[in-house]
């Protein structure tokens, strides 16, 4: 019968192997694979609510070596992918316990080559309208808890259909058109009145997020809740890849 000290010995032996196990499918699956993303502002809304939490995949634009803006091989993100990514604009804390540089999610609206401007509350790309079809009214509530009523419409990003809202009672404003360079892109929220992104980190001109700062695509919801903790089962499971026509 072995004795109880040979026991303790391979049952430490088990539990260091096991959490070893854990911390190397944790660090492979969160380093290179999937990682959560908790929404905290209303900048993507309809698409995206407060409270709303995503799998973003890592490996949609390449496999980058974590912690670092090294690629084994990259993917160009494309235009009306839902995008998360490094924003030195802000002076918001960091997203790792306050720390380090804030994560923003924005639809991108424009990639390397592309003419874009915003005229009227609407963007345009290589000198044409992105169409906005109405949609009737829409109310959602900010991280204040305060409802808001704006328009909803359905607007095709050449070829991409999606859901945004604009705010008739806020003035629009002129973001001259630009030739967006090599390795950059435009982002904007869905959110239009509601949203600082790439209309106004350069203003009047536009701002670019580099390439290297992508982080991932966001590909669905796997839970969400209200203010209250209310869950919303109906948002479970909901696909967010952008389809195109």
């Amino acid at each position: 019968m072995p004795s109880f000290s040979k026991v303790m010995n391979v049952a430490w032996d088990f539990a260091k192997t096991i959490v070893l196990a854990g911390f190397i499918a944790f660090f492979c699956i969160r380093g290179f694979m999937f990682e959560p993303f908790r929404i905290p502002s209303g900048s993507m809304v309809p698409t995206l609510l407060v409270g709303d939490f995503l799998f973003v995949s890592k490996y949609a634009y390449g496999n980058r070596i974590p912690m670092t803006d090294w690629f084994f091989w990259q993917k160009d993100p494309e235009r009306g992918d839902i995008a998360v990514f490094k924003n030195s604009h802000s002076n918001m804390p960091g997203s790792f316990f306050g720390f380090g540089v804030p994560m923003f999610i924005k639809r991108i609206a424009a990639v390397p080559g592309d003419r874009i401007s915003y005229l009227n509350k609407q963007i345009y790309v290589n000198g044409l309208p992105m169409p906005l079809e109405e949609n009737g009214k829409f109310t959602y509530y900010g991280a204040d808890n305060m409802p808001k009523e704006v328009e909803k419409y359905t607007e095709n990003l050449t070829g991409v259909k999606h859901n945004v809202l604009i705010d008739s009672k806020i003035k629009g404003f002129i973001v001259r058109e630009m030739v967006v360079p090599e390795n950059m892109f435009v982002v904007v929220g869905d959110n239009r009145d509601n949203s600082r992104d790439s209309r106004f980190w350069n203003y009047p001109n536009w701002g670019f997020v580099p390439r290297e700062d992508f982080m991932g695509r966001a590909e669905f919801i796997f839970w969400s809740h209200t203010l209250e903790w209310k869950p919303r089962l109906e948002r479970l499971f909901r696909g967010l890849r952008a389809e195109r026509d």
